[in-house]
């Protein structure tokens, strides 16, 4: 009964253990990354990477605080014990960083605080090339449509996007002109931002319900841009602004163009874009991008992705993951067989044999039901 009750639960287990390519690890190292495009790497360790390394270095049990910065990003590692409580670190400088964040810059976007994990490595990547589209057309169909088809797949935690070129609207303001009529670059991005939004408008009593509105505001067009309207300092003579307000077009170049390309993605020599697929922590991984695989196979025939649109993998860890189960497969069956045959040539037993035979299935079955218990997962180590 013992043995028939490890056969059933091992092979229970075995179907619904988790496969990956790593085991899971969490090293004792967090990470924080701000970006500030266009900025200088001078500017950006005062402004930016000196207050975080003051409020970060606060955390309890931190080792060492390294930081990087370049044009436009600063880069802040923060080391551990090993064996520490990573995940109390890592709410300890969430907290920091969130009593330091309102001293940051207003250029800065977002900063973002992660710890090291192999698991939130890509497990699927693939370029996507096109004759038919150009670097923008790649961009977009690789944001608007793969990405959120792909983020929505059971398994998949997110969906990256690399290359190409993205649309941009440049104001090229004119010094002189701003100057001479008084007003500020400051004036111009706070009329920018004030402008560029949509404002809830209440609710509308009426005999059937009370339907919501909203104020349109926000940007459709470059030329909408240009007609924004600026004040101009009182202290100004010139009398041919008389109303006291100017465009913005009267001032300075709108230019619906692209962002400067910085990350050049190519395949076999022709622009492409790179898509990448992060997996859950606990999803399987081989499960996980088969069905990443059935969904793009869908869209393909459903014509969402157009025929001359190529999906080239360049990275697939189910691949791997299945060879080296395989080549542990195989290795295992030659084992069990080479020691069977050393124990019938040796003891000339037949019942030697097969207990043999039969107890090396039954102790990996054994071992695959502890590694269910304690939440291990199947990988190239385990």
């Amino acid at each position: 009964m013992l043995t028939l009750a490890v056969i059933v639960i091992g092979v229970f287990f075995l179907l619904g253990l988790q496969v990956d390519l790593l085991p899971a690890i969490t090293y004792p190292r967090i990470g924080v990354r701000v970006d500030a495009p266009g900025i200088s790497p001078e500017i950006l360790v005062e402004e930016i990477t000196k207050p975080l390394e003051q409020a970060l270095s606060t955390t309890e049990g931190i080792v060492q605080v390294y930081s990087s910065t370049r044009e436009g990003r600063v880069r802040i590692n923060l080391y551990f014990e090993p064996g520490g409580k990573i995940e109390q670190a890592l709410n300890d400088a969430t907290a920091s960083l969130n009593r330091v964040r309102s001293r940051l810059p207003d250029i800065a976007e977002e900063p973002r605080i992660f710890k090291f994990d192999p698991s939130q490595q890509p497990v699927y990547e693939f370029a996507v090339e096109s004759p038919n589209l150009d670097a923008v057309g790649l961009r977009i169909f690789a944001e608007e449509e793969l990405s959120r088809e792909l983020a929505i797949v059971p398994g998949v935690a997110a969906v990256d996007v690399a290359g190409g070129l993205q649309e941009e609207v440049r104001v090229e303001v004119n010094a002189k002109r701003l100057q001479g009529l008084g007003i500020s670059l400051k004036q111009i991005l706070t009329a920018l931002e004030k402008r560029n939004q949509d404002i809830a408008g209440g609710r509308l009593p009426g005999e059937i319900g009370e339907p919501t509105t909203r104020t349109i505001g926000r940007w459709q067009k470059a030329e909408e841009i240009k007609n924004l309207r600026l004040e101009i300092d009182k202290n100004n003579n010139d009398l041919s602004f008389a109303n006291r307000r100017v465009r913005l077009g009267d001032i300075a170049q709108v230019i619906d163009g692209t962002q400067e390309q910085r990350l050049f993605v190519t395949l076999n020599g022709k622009s492409a874009v790179k898509v990448s697929l992060q997996k859950q922590p606990d999803a399987n991984t081989i499960t996980t991008i088969n069905r990443v695989k059935r969904r793009l196979q869908e869209l393909r025939e459903t014509g969402t992705i157009d025929p001359s649109i190529k999906l080239v993998p360049t990275l697939d860890e189910s691949i791997v993951i299945s060879q080296s189960i395989k080549n542990v497969t195989n290795a295992g069956i030659w084992g069990t067989g080479l020691a069977a045959i050393a124990v019938l040539l040796f003891l000339g037993s037949w019942r030697q044999t097969l207990i043999i035979v039969l107890s090396i299935p039954l102790a990996i079955l054994t071992g695959i039901i502890g590694m269910k218990l304690f939440a291990l997962s199947l990988n190239i180590f385990s």
